[in-house]
């Protein structure tokens, strides 16, 4: 999650310290070391926090916690011990001060920072009590207080069910449903028409919830019909009036989206009709009045993909095309947008991106389409969507088909439209589903076509690890 907090801002401190001033992406110079988990840009001081598993930065130590500002990295302490086993996993900025959780368990040696630990903008500290016993993978400040969300159940050396806040020096429990006798963990919290909204992975032992719930006195209530499937919810914020959930959920499992879906308070609906996710969204950040996620992205037609989107009301700009990363964290600056590439490797025009990188918004996009202004409750577009389970997967999956459809053939393309065998011919239409074996192929992301009798084209994503 991502808070921004923005007042003066220098906008020259972006350029400072670039490999170069006119590439549209640029790695960040002499960055951390190995992979991020988070990013905040605290606006007021013109200031990049970076979070994550990397022990170094600006070829210095700095365990998982830096900032960067005026073209230099800057160590936050002795940030966390063994970080490169116990890693920051998420952070939150209010006002000048950044709360960060993960598998660590001491923070600049200081005693009583299990899970949790607190920077007060000059040092870190403990905040009640002895911590927690796991991630608070979603977190929110206001001003009432530290609202803390994730796997723990305990929180500040008190039973919890996964939902606590600190205030006024205390944590409390907020939630006694869904308790601990099954299966949840938080990984997102946000505030929507002055309630508390959390979402994660709340599998059938809570079959009410279906992975996302407002708060209502101490138990989480139903959001319609939630997300259906085996889903899970990675982010969620505020924009526009409504409430935007990413995640690992797909049209095909009867939601009216695929990885993007908003709630207005009493429906859920598609924000990007027209535009497929076809894995799941992994983050969100709002900047300077626009929308900003990631995830792999199709158009309907088109063999390429896009792993960035920039959204605003009636429009939703596509970049960083056929990019293999998976791109979470993002944080957007201004003229620009962060983004921390799961895959080192990953290079564009020769560049290595590294574990963090920079795109300059500036100088375009790949593709922009407009979108309806009004969503509401719309009717499904032509384009129909595969379920393929496991995705990701080592090469070997399963194709399920729509229940009646009878298949004229079905291929698998590589991500430069070459197919790369038919894999069924004509079947019934008591077929449920078609294994598929890809292990002879390079890793990557492969594009599966279905033609139906009936001239319906079914399409899905699938990606090699």
């Amino acid at each position: 999650m991502h808070a921004t907090s923005i007042r003066c801002i220098l906008l020259a401190w972006l350029g400072t310290g670039m490999l170069s001033a006119h590439s549209q992406w640029v790695a960040m110079p002499n960055g951390p070391d190995y992979r991020v988990r988070s990013l905040l840009f605290d606006g007021a001081e013109s200031r990049l926090f970076v979070f994550g598993h990397f022990q170094e930065a600006g070829g210095q130590m700095v365990n998982g916690t830096t900032y960067f500002e005026d073209g230099q990295w800057h160590p936050m302490s002795a940030g966390v011990e063994s970080v490169s086993a116990f890693p920051v996993i998420d952070a939150y900025l209010w006002n000048d001060s950044v709360m960060i959780s993960g598998g660590f368990y001491v923070v600049a040696g200081l005693p009583n920072t299990r899970r949790i630990a607190l920077w007060d903008g000059t040092a870190w500290k403990s905040i009640g009590g002895i911590g927690a016993n796991g991630n608070a993978a979603g977190m929110l400040a206001n001003a009432d207080g530290w609202i803390m969300a994730g796997g723990f159940t305990e929180m500040g050396g008190m039973s919890s069910s996964g939902i606590a806040r600190f205030r006024n020096g205390v944590w409390e429990n907020l939630c006694v449903y869904p308790d601990n006798s099954g299966y949840k963990h938080y990984s997102a919290v946000a505030e929507y028409q002055g309630q508390y909204v959390f979402g994660g992975n709340i599998n059938d032992d809570f079959p009410d919830i279906n992975e996302v719930g407002v708060l209502v006195n101490d138990s989480l209530r139903p959001m319609g019909q939630g997300i259906l499937g085996d889903s899970w919810v990675n982010d969620m914020v505020v924009y526009n009036g409504k409430l935007f959930v990413a995640g690992e959920f797909y049209a095909g499992w009867g939601n009216p989206g695929s990885g993007i879906m908003t709630w207005d308070g009493a429906n859920w609906n598609d924000p990007i009709p027209g535009v497929q996710c076809a894995t799941q969204a992994f983050d969100l950040d709002v900047f300077d009045g626009k929308l900003f996620f990631s995830s792999q992205m199709l158009l309907p037609g088109s063999s390429d993909f896009y792993t960035l989107a920039m959204y605003t009301p009636g429009q939703i700009c596509l970049f960083g095309r056929n990019l293999n990363a998976a791109m979470h964290p993002i944080a957007g600056v201004p003229g620009g947008l962060y983004v921390a590439p799961n895959y080192p490797g990953l290079a564009v025009n020769g560049e290595a991106l590294n574990w963090l990188a920079y795109y300059d918004l500036t100088q375009g996009f790949d593709t922009c389409l407009a979108l309806p202004t009004g969503i509401g409750n719309l009717e499904q577009t032509a384009h129909r969507e595969l379920i393929i389970h496991p995705n990701p997967n080592n090469g070997v999956f399963q194709v399920h088909l729509p229940r009646g459809l009878m298949l004229q053939r079905i291929a698998v393309y590589d991500a430069l439209g070459r197919e790369t065998g038919l894999v069924a011919g004509p079947t019934s239409p008591t077929a449920s589903s078609i294994s598929v074996d890809l292990k002879g192929n390079v890793q990557g992301i492969y594009f599966v076509h279905a033609n139906g009798s009936d001239g319906t084209i079914y399409t899905g994503t699938v990606v090699v690890q």
